[in-house]
């Protein structure tokens, strides 16, 4: 911002050189524009905030994009309860601002005037505005933890995530075109749509939520989610099925969800129950609509130790016809544990049961899964990895022909994520997913493998 020397006419009330208490009439005064900012800054100081107000008016007539008249004015509105008028001057201080420092003074003052105004949502766009322009690292973490507890407060919760991956197989598709089942080949090929086909695939997954109740003890929230997949496959892959199409395997999830949750037993301990309904697309088509309740329960066993369990029971309604409904029962317990020097272990174990007409969907499934959390970076990367283990059996399975003793998957996949956060926007940092694995099956159709790195944001805090 120039500071050149020119005149601008500001009506000061009680320019009061320095007192009195007799009011004084007020006076035109030409004041450079260094002289402005100064006596501003001492009105201010001063507790004389309707001063400093008419001074930065005067400045914006000479400068209606001045960074530091905008904010003058908008502190002197604050000091004087005018909430709405600052934040509003805050957000034209920081729509003008010209270096990381103002942006960073006019971003906390706008948080501060809209918490105080009662708008968490808003309030939390601000910090995370200031987080971006914040000049030291503990100022950074201060404002992480305002923005976590003003998270807390907040009834109204919005999350989105996303991310794009080239996949060796975007599919699921199989390793051969050889139909073999239990070792002995069949006559008869598998389609190229049937064989893993290469490209990229890109996913959005948005949660919308709100806090109907609270109080010490429970808490009611309804949410919604919407989960969206596309994929666009590569020229080898065209080539591999020609007449495949992207919109072939593109997948949409939907639901809508109440969760009501508990505070049980010790400092820390939780239950919840949740009821959802929600629908499935898969290649455009709508597949299944769904009910589901599912209960939940949260042990704190020390500082550094949590154990979880839940069971859920889902009933999907086939969209061709009843044959293909099914029900499925899930249970999952799990335990994450902080070890001394701060890196965190889990585990749990998934065990799923699944009913049907239709002899291919009816199932038992069981997986193990193990992660590890880095807490220190490890150059310019925060790290975590997971491995996760799982077998599915078939009792009776349908392939060609019934396939003797059923069909039996086993599952090995390991994931290694890598956030960036010292290259963020706002909180947002860049993360990078690979993803490796392979599924092995006595019938060759479901023997698959993957390699796939995802690309996508996460929030720091």
């Amino acid at each position: 911002m120039s500071f050149a020397n020119c005149a601008i006419g500001c009506a000061v009330a009680g320019l009061c050189l320095l007192n009195s208490g007799s009011a004084a009439a007020e006076q035109s005064v030409a004041l450079s524009l260094p002289e402005a900012r100064s006596l501003a800054v001492h009105a201010l100081n001063g507790e004389r905030p309707a001063l400093a107000s008419q001074i930065a008016q005067g400045l914006l007539v000479a400068d209606p994009h001045s960074a530091y008249a905008h904010y003058v004015l908008a502190t002197a509105h604050a000091d004087m309860g005018h909430g709405t008028d600052g934040r509003k001057s805050a957000a034209r201080a920081y729509r003008y601002a010209d270096t990381r420092v103002q942006k960073f003074q006019a971003a906390e003052l706008a948080a501060r005037l809209t918490f105080a105004e009662g708008h968490p949502t808003l309030t939390q766009l601000w910090l995370r505005r200031a987080v971006q322009n914040a000049p030291t690292p503990e100022i950074e973490e201060q404002l992480a933890r305002d923005y976590a507890r003003v998270r807390r407060e907040n009834p109204f919760r919005f999350s989105i995530t996303g991310g794009v991956k080239p996949s060796s197989n975007v599919n699921n598709g199989a390793d051969t075109a050889q139909q073999v089942i239990d070792g002995l080949p069949f006559t008869g090929r598998l389609s190229g749509s049937a064989q893993a086909l290469s490209g990229i695939v890109g996913t959005v997954d948005a949660v919308v939520g709100y806090r109907l109740r609270s109080t010490q003890k429970t808490r009611t929230d309804l949410s919604g989610r919407l989960f969206v997949q596309r994929v666009a496959l590569d020229s080898g892959s065209h080539d591999l099925a020609p007449e495949a199409r992207n919109s072939d395997f593109g997948a949409t999830y939907a639901d809508i969800s109440l969760r009501q949750s508990f505070a049980v037993g010790a400092a820390g301990g939780s239950a919840d129950v949740t009821g959802s309904l929600g629908e499935y697309w898969s290649g455009g088509d709508r597949s299944y609509s769904f009910m589901r309740v599912g209960v939940g329960r949260r042990w704190q066993m020390s500082a550094s130790t949590s154990v979880s369990m839940g069971a859920t029971l889902e009933k999907r309604f086939s969209d061709r016809t009843s044959y293909f409904d099914s029900n499925t029962v899930s249970l999952i317990v799990g335990s994450q544990h902080k070890l001394a020097w701060g890196d965190g272990i889990g585990v749990s174990v998934n065990l799923r049961e699944t009913d049907s007409d239709f002899v291919n969907y009816a199932s038992q499934a069981a997986s193990l899964r193990l992660s590890y959390s880095f807490a220190d970076q490890i150059g310019p990367a925060v790290v975590n990895a997971g491995l996760t283990l799982g077998k599915t059996d078939y009792d009776t399975y349908f392939a060609v022909f019934d396939v003797p003793g059923g069909k039996q998957d086993y599952a090995t996949y390991a994931d290694v994520n890598i956030m960036l956060p010292d290259v963020d926007y706002a909180g947002f940092a860049p993360s990078v997913t690979l993803r490796a694995g392979r599924t092995r099956s006595n019938v060759s159709r479901f023997e698959t493998s993957e390699f796939s790195v995802s690309l996508g944001f996460q929030s720091k805090f």
